[in-house]
């Protein structure tokens, strides 16, 4: 029969051996829960196509799309090629430049009238589309395959992505911009927006230098 204090040391060495099994148990359960979840490939491949496939605007209206995770294609949004109205020309850096995101990227004229727009995205211009210095007019194109303006390799383009608009955000900030446009041409003496709600393309034709000056300050904050 056990003795009192052999009775006490069996127990005192379960509990220990329980112990330790909780601890085990415990460590093993911590380090199960702190385990990286890896997506599934199908789901980064989606993302992935999701950003290629988009289009992201600046709010100096400016767009870029993404080509490839290394070359993105920019250009001017529909809004300024319409309350600029005719192009005339337009000014382009040279190819190796290094244009920064909210600096200038190139400047589009028509007789006096001059404007400066910021770029998109901060990078090393690959290529210049020589065609618009030929015929400015493909800049009113709406296929973004003719209408981009330079191409460039990104040197911070996913943190730079998250300072742009896109998807559901940029189709409410197009309307407020249609809106506040409205309110800053009228009164006038011609219609702003064309049959189905869009701004007139040739818009910037018909106004007054007046109008203009109030266009550049109110949206795209520059004069020149």
């Amino acid at each position: 029969m056990q003795t009192l204090q052999e009775f006490l040391l069996a127990t005192k060495a379960n509990e220990y051996l329980i112990a330790i099994a909780f601890m085990i148990v415990f460590i093993l359960f911590w380090r199960l829960l702190n385990i990286p979840v890896y997506r599934p490939l199908r789901e980064l491949l989606a993302e992935t196509t999701r950003v290629i496939k988009s289009v992201f605007t600046h709010p100096s209206h400016t767009w870029v799309e993404v080509v490839q995770p290394n070359l993105v294609n920019v250009g001017m949004d529909k809004f300024t090629s319409s309350v600029f109205g005719t192009i005339k020309e337009i000014e382009l850096p040279r190819q190796g430049d290094r244009i920064y995101q909210g600096g200038n990227a190139w400047k589009i004229k028509r007789g006096e009238r001059e404007l400066a727009q910021s770029s998109p995205i901060s990078g090393r211009v690959i290529e210049v589309n020589k065609k618009l210095v030929e015929n400015p007019l493909l800049l009113n194109h709406d296929n973004p395959e003719k209408n981009w303006i330079l191409r460039i390799e990104p040197t911070n383009l996913l943190r730079e992505l998250r300072n742009l608009l896109s998807g559901e955000m940029l189709k409410r900030w197009n309307q407020s911009a249609k809106e506040h446009l409205i309110s800053v041409l009228v009164p006038t003496e011609f219609p702003v927006l064309q049959e189905g709600g869009e701004i007139k393309p040739d818009l910037g034709d018909e106004l007054t230098p007046q109008q203009w000056e109030k266009v550049t300050h109110e949206f795209f904050n520059s004069m020149r």
